[in-house]
């Protein structure tokens, strides 16, 4: 399946995937591609593929731009290809560290292989394995924990929405 294909689904899915929380509990705004984050250091900007700002945060965004303060997004994904160099890698997350994202998810859809990085106290980024059992749990919503297979398997709403008792698991 071509790239573009894979980015573009990969995309939905990930949009549902944290829409689903963030409505269940009011935690903010999920964003697709095309919502520009303004940095600091030189007045440009950087489009992740996916966006989420927590609701205390939402003066943040006005009709142009996401425009951070002391602190940006909570969460930003770039849905990239394994051959994406490491130095254009290293230059995404310098450019995450200036815009203040918390936490930031780089899913190669390729493979697909997602790695997941919380930020450090100096706007750096550490790398967040997800537990001996396969699960995730993100820093920017105690409810944001999910198998790291979901990207492979990327289940339906209804089926995320079971995992976190949500809704009742459906009779088959």
């Amino acid at each position: 399946m071509a790239y573009d294909i894979l980015r573009a689904r990969m995309q939905s899915w990930c949009i549902g995937l944290l829409s689903v929380v963030s409505d269940a509990y009011q935690l903010g705004a999920v964003i697709g591609y095309g919502a520009p984050i303004k940095l600091k250091k030189n007045n440009d900007f950087m489009r992740p593929d996916v966006i989420f700002v927590p609701a205390e945060f939402s003066k943040s965004i006005n009709a142009d731009f996401i425009a951070p303060g002391d602190i940006g997004p909570a969460l930003a994904i770039d849905i990239i290809s394994s051959a994406t160099p490491e130095t254009q890698h290293a230059a995404r997350m310098k450019q995450y560290g200036d815009a203040k994202v918390l936490e930031v998810w780089q899913i190669e859809v390729d493979r697909p292989r997602v790695s997941f990085y919380q930020a450090d106290t100096k706007w750096g980024y550490d790398l967040i394995p997800p537990d001996k059992g396969g699960i995730y749990y993100s820093s920017v919503a105690e409810e944001l924990s999910f198998p790291v297979n979901w990207f492979r398997t990327q289940p339906n709403l209804w089926k995320m929405m079971e995992y976190w008792g949500m809704i009742d698991p459906q009779d088959e």
